[in-house]
């Protein structure tokens, strides 16, 4: 027997004899505490007629069983505060009444991009392609107090690593179903980016959403929620006005309301894209508006654009599929020299189909006018999800393809389009992700 197992013997036993824990009732055959003791005190002496408990090694041995009682101790100690530990849809550390509580989640979505371009110029490459973590985020949330005071803090490493602060904001809730927000978040406006990215139905949200998304802003919101209608309205910064400053030159004033009405389900099936098998039907309608006046008052912010835009979705699943459809229309009134008024339009539609339990084919069209003289948007992409947890693991791969010419309005190097030249189209992004949480 060496040293490590001889000393773990002894801390085994000197623990369980110290704190006077009894296995008796447990099983007629297990020994009483008069002899586990004797046992150990045999083992002792045989241990010294060995000549291997010297000084040095009785001392090794008392330290090691004094750190064995100070664990059992502090394990005591936080059983008997009633302090819980665990998971539950995240790491979790709550107080004993349940007035505090700190849950931990994340994800990772690592990608492999393939780009195609058919574009004249030499000096760029028709074909790029590479890997990069499109996503890893971090996110704290509970509540404090009771459990009508929630919080969130939410982060992202981003593609470069540079930690960058997402949301982080303090939320009332009140009995009658209101509930009121501050700090920065996103507001009511577009469905497809108040999905989260983990939850979508392709690798990436559609270049649409990505041209008018209203993304993250600091202010205020108040919204209800009941069993068939909710909704929210918000006073913020502006559009896209995340980690900004109160004194930035940013906006005037922006306002942004949404409303939804559930017409069968329940809430929870819309929190994603997608309906496994065996779910039950379930179908959304939304509307939202926004409104936003740029800053004005100093001779660099006279002449600004102004915006609004209206949006209505609907949204339907049932056992094994689902479809989405959403319609934006963006007015613009450009004030600065030589610009017009602009009535931008687009719209996107989708839909997923389980052929196995875990396998599950999507489509998706995007179109879009900006009302200028770029070509219109027009983009189609299909491709598979495969499940082993839901959306905890998940592998997905789609492929794009631009029957227009992608303008540099609406390309987006996160979702792996690049700018076309003037007159070419064809552009393919094959994009194949594999996508962790907890």
């Amino acid at each position: 027997m060496n040293v490590k197992t001889r000393v773990g013997f002894l801390a085994g036993a000197a623990a369980i004899s110290l704190t006077g824990v009894s296995v008796a009732d447990s099983s007629a055959e297990a020994l009483s505490t008069d002899a586990r003791i004797a046992e150990l005190e045999a083992q002792v002496a045989q241990l010294r007629g060995e000549g291997w408990l010297n000084e040095q090694r009785t001392e090794e041995v008392r330290s090691l069983i004094q750190d064995v009682l100070a664990d059992a101790d502090t394990r005591s100690s936080l059983l008997q505060s009633g302090t819980t530990a665990g998971y539950d849809k995240g790491f979790m550390l709550s107080s004993a009444d349940g007035n505090f509580l700190l849950k931990i989640n994340g994800y990772m979505q690592i990608r492999a991009v393939v780009n195609y371009q058919d574009d004249d110029d030499a000096t760029n490459d028709s074909t790029r392609s590479g890997f990069e973590n499109r996503r890893t985020r971090l996110k704290f949330s509970g509540h404090v107090v009771d459990p009508s005071w929630k919080y969130v803090i939410y982060g992202d490493f981003g593609t470069s690593g540079s930690f960058g602060l997402l949301d982080a904001y303090v939320q009332k809730n009140y009995d009658n179903g209101w509930f009121s927000r501050v700090g920065q978040f996103k507001g009511g406006w577009l469905r497809e980016e108040l999905v989260s990215a983990f939850k979508q139905l392709t690798v990436e949200r559609s270049l649409v959403n990505g041209r008018f998304t209203q993304g993250r802003s600091q202010g205020i919101a108040t919204g209800y929620s009941g069993d068939q209608f909710r909704g929210s309205f918000m006073y913020s910064n502006g559009l896209n006005d995340r980690n900004g400053s109160a004194l930035d030159e940013d906006s005037e004033y922006s306002f942004m309301g949404r409303m939804e009405f559930l017409a069968a389900g329940t809430w929870q099936q819309f929190g994603d894209f997608t309906s496994m098998r065996g779910s039950e039907y379930g179908a959304m309608i939304g509307v939202a508006a926004y409104v936003e006046n740029p800053e004005f008052g100093t001779a660099s912010d006279d002449d600004q654009v102004q915006s609004y835009g209206l949006t209505a979705d609907v949204s339907s699943e049932g056992d094994g599929w689902n479809v989405y459809g959403a319609f934006i229309f963006n007015g613009v009134s450009d004030d600065r020299a030589g610009m017009k008024d602009r009535d931008q339009w687009a719209f996107v539609v989708q839909g997923g189909y389980f052929f196995t339990d875990d396998i599950e084919a999507f489509a998706r069209f995007e179109y879009g006018d900006l009302d200028d003289d770029s070509e219109e948007l027009q983009v189609l992409t299909v491709g598979f999800n495969k499940y082993w947890a839901g959306h905890g693991l998940k592998w997905t791969t789609d492929v794009g393809y631009g029957i227009n010419e992608v303008s540099s309005a609406w390309a987006s190097d996160g979702a792996g389009w690049r700018t076309d030249g003037l007159d070419e189209d064809g552009q393919f992004v094959l994009r194949s992700q594999i996508q962790l949480t907890f």
